[in-house]
């Protein structure tokens, strides 16, 4: 029994796993590689988590028949306002760094502050008690003017 384990053991130490190739070594280096001419503004998120959380509660499943009914027309104007109401929001910093010192066109100088933080909403319907959390990584980069008085 130990003479198969240490057979194996030899053969396990005589292999060598291959060398990444220099085309997956560049790609790999790229996606790492900061990003610092892109802005990313996730907020236009919001508006289609509230219609998927009011599509959502306005549409019943039916397990017998194993569909979904869709609702009746004319039914949005039929849907109170307050079929989901925020009722939590959380805001959280992750990182913030300083990326340096940049230069306007005009010669002012400005320092560039990046910070990631995770936004945390939550909705609840007062009628069900159904809730609805939305979760989403968001990145913001200010640029502050520097006064050197």
């Amino acid at each position: 029994m130990d003479d198969a384990f240490q057979e194996l053991e030899s053969e396990l130490r005589g292999l060598m796993p291959l060398a990444p190739s220099h085309r997956l070594r560049t790609a790999i280096a790229q996606e790492l590689a900061p990003n610092r001419n892109h802005v990313r503004y996730v907020w236009w998120a919001l508006p289609i988590a509230a219609a998927v959380a009011l599509a959502a509660s306005q549409w019943s499943a039916d397990p017998a028949a194993g569909r979904l009914d869709s609702p009746p027309a004319g039914a949005a104007a039929q849907v109170p306002a307050d079929v989901f109401r925020p009722v939590a929001a959380e805001n959280v910093l992750l990182r913030s760094e300083e990326e340096g010192v940049l230069t306007f066109a005009d010669g002012t100088p400005a320092r560039q502050i990046r910070a990631s933080y995770v936004d945390t909403i939550t909705w609840r319907n007062p009628a069900t008690n159904a809730s609805l959390t939305w979760t989403l990584p968001r990145e913001e980069i200010r640029v502050v003017p520097v006064s050197y008085q």
